[in-house]
């Protein structure tokens, strides 16, 4: 069945993506660490058929990711850094989008990575109500609170927060749980409103 015309464009939500931001915060950059384990870090979905892999073998000048095919065959891409200086005499690592050269923090697909603008993607909250926007940003703090590595459904609303991350300060743990709290609270209230306002068009 034909998707509606509002929904041409594919969300990002809809593909598998490669946040630069949680490679760091997972520890898959750091070269010493991989050394030292003796094992290739990934990135890992949960699909159908299992678990999907991709591995990340930090670079000086980028990230080399592999990947193993349906036959097995092993293919590799390399991304290149590029920087921005920041505030404080700083250098910030962004990735080099393959197909377009841009510099950008996430990647998207699986067999190749492209950025956002590459991919053609929208985001889910272009087509959403305020209510939905506030508790989809509680549902994405919750899930950079998961486990490493793993691209799994998070917590629902109202449950409890995910344990704090073993490299997180307890400070911006307890910041980033309030947040949370607010969010899901003004989301909840937002969908009450809404669906009062459906009851009385209806009648």
């Amino acid at each position: 069945m034909a998707r509606p015309c509002r929904y041409a464009a594919s969300k990002v939500e809809e593909w598998r993506s490669v946040d630069l931001a949680d490679l760091r915060r997972w520890r898959m950059l750091d070269r010493t660490r991989m050394a030292s384990s003796g094992k290739i870090p990934a990135v890992t979905w949960n699909t159908p058929d299992g678990l999907d892999k991709l591995g990340v073998i930090a670079q000086p000048r980028g990230v080399l990711f592999v990947r193993r095919d349906d036959q097995g065959q092993l293919g590799k891409l390399f991304v290149p850094f590029t920087y921005t200086p920041t505030k404080f005499d700083g250098w910030r690592p962004w990735f080099r989008c393959p197909g377009c050269g841009q510099r950008c923090r996430v990647l998207y697909g699986s067999n190749s990575l492209r950025c956002r603008k590459c991919r053609g993607l929208k985001y889910q909250s272009q087509y959403e109500t305020r209510a939905f926007r506030l508790l989809a940003r509680a549902r994405n703090i919750r899930r950079r609170l998961g486990k490493p590595g793993e691209s799994v459904d998070p917590m629902p609303s109202g449950d409890p927060m995910p344990p704090k991350p073993r490299y997180m300060r307890w400070r911006r743990y307890r910041q980033m749980e309030e947040l949370v709290w607010r969010l899901e609270a003004a989301g909840w209230a937002e969908m009450s409103v809404h669906f009062v306002g459906m009851r009385r068009r209806i009648q």
